[in-house]
């Protein structure tokens, strides 16, 4: 049985959480906390496997909880906030950096079967996350110091199964377009390696994030706070900028027609819409040997056979290594589909892109 605690300060909305939870087999509810200080007591007396938690509860808050959580006993932690737009979104999207792992909104009833298909993303995620050994913070790059990380200090990389020269493309041609995809982990990589970009970065970055509706534009928010880049919600026709990060919509296919987005509403691909495999066939089919891809953090496949063709056409690929990956689905299964050229631990991938950016000359030898 997966063991979870929810804690939330409106004893309603205890209640339909633990109604919706139950409703899986396989979890039950350990216990409620009603405030900040309650969850900290709680997670340490009851060890749950899981934490659905709210950020906004009086006295100590959720993301004070959180922080003190996953320093003294770490715990897979789901937000579950009812919070509505982008500035007070802002909030839940904080809490990723502090370690949780998820943000879902609270159900709402508005018809259309919405409350029961928000409900079921709650069990969803937390059967998924249940046996996962959170990451409470990813340390800060080396290159934010000063000082070189040693070798030692180094994750090893992940075997791939065909051997490819690291950060190179085939054909020595300038990158025109980043692809970014990712899912469960993905939210606080990205504002890590936005972070890391300057903000004349020379080329447009293209992102599929899986990701609770309504909370995309949040998201984007979050990240336009988080970085010196411009980051946005993309609108189909618009210019392709250098240093402009493009994030696909709710229920939208992302894109590139020629130098400019392309939304489409075509069919899901393996379920999802929008699809990070949609997207890389798309830079792959516009740009050849010049577009990069990359694959975060992230549960299931998606990106995977997109992220192939990128490659097989001379593109840059790249994955996310299993050391920083929240959930190392996504990754895996571009490394083993031959997908990936290269795999990265975060701390290296702002890095990586900054000497694609800079052109052929400049793409050392990083990673393996």
């Amino acid at each position: 049985m997966i063991r979870c605690l929810v804690a939330d300060d409106s004893r309603v909305f205890r209640a339909i959480l633990r109604a919706i939870l139950c409703r899986a087999r396989d979890v039950e509810i350990v216990g409620e906390a009603a405030d900040g200080d309650e969850a900290v007591k709680k997670v340490l007396e009851l060890r749950p496997d899981v934490v659905t938690m709210d950020v906004r509860m009086p006295g100590k808050d959720g993301l004070t909880a959180i922080a003190e959580i996953m320093r003294r006993a770490p715990t897979p932690i789901i937000v579950v906030s009812a919070e509505a737009g982008p500035e007070k979104q802002e909030l839940s999207f904080r809490a990723l950096q502090l370690g949780a792992i998820e943000v879902l909104g609270k159900p709402r009833t508005d018809g259309q079967g919405r409350f029961e298909r928000e409900a079921e993303e709650i069990r969803s995620a937390v059967q998924a996350v249940a046996g996962l050994r959170p990451v409470a913070r990813f340390p800060r790059p080396a290159a934010r110091t000063g000082a070189a990380a040693s070798p030692a200090d180094r994750p090893a990389a992940v075997p791939l199964r065909t051997p490819w020269p690291p950060l190179s493309l085939g054909t020595g041609a300038p990158v025109r377009a980043v692809g970014i995809a990712a899912s469960t982990g993905g939210p606080a990589a990205l504002a890590r390696i936005l972070s890391g970009l300057p903000a004349d970065y020379a080329m447009p970055i293209l992102v599929v994030q899986h990701i609770a509706r309504g909370f995309e534009r949040g998201l984007a928010h979050w990240l336009d706070q988080e970085s010196p880049l411009d980051v946005r919600i993309a609108a189909h026709g618009e210019l392709l900028r250098p240093g402009t990060v493009y994030l696909a919509p709710d229920g939208l296919h992302l894109g590139a027609a020629g130098d400019r987005v392309e939304l489409s509403d075509g069919a899901p691909v393996r379920g999802f819409r929008p699809s990070g495999t949609r997207l890389f066939e798309s830079l792959a089919r516009e740009y050849g040997s010049s577009a990069a891809g990359v694959i975060l953090s992230g549960m299931g496949d998606d990106g995977a056979d997109g992220l192939k063709t990128m490659r097989d056409r001379g593109g840059y690929t790249a994955a996310q290594g299993p050391v920083s990956s929240v959930v190392f689905g996504m990754p895996r299964a571009a490394i083993d589909r031959g997908a990936a050229s290269v795999t990265l631990e975060l701390e290296d991938i702002a890095g990586a892109l900054a000497r694609l950016a800079r052109g052929p000359r400049d793409r050392g030898a990083s990673g393996s």
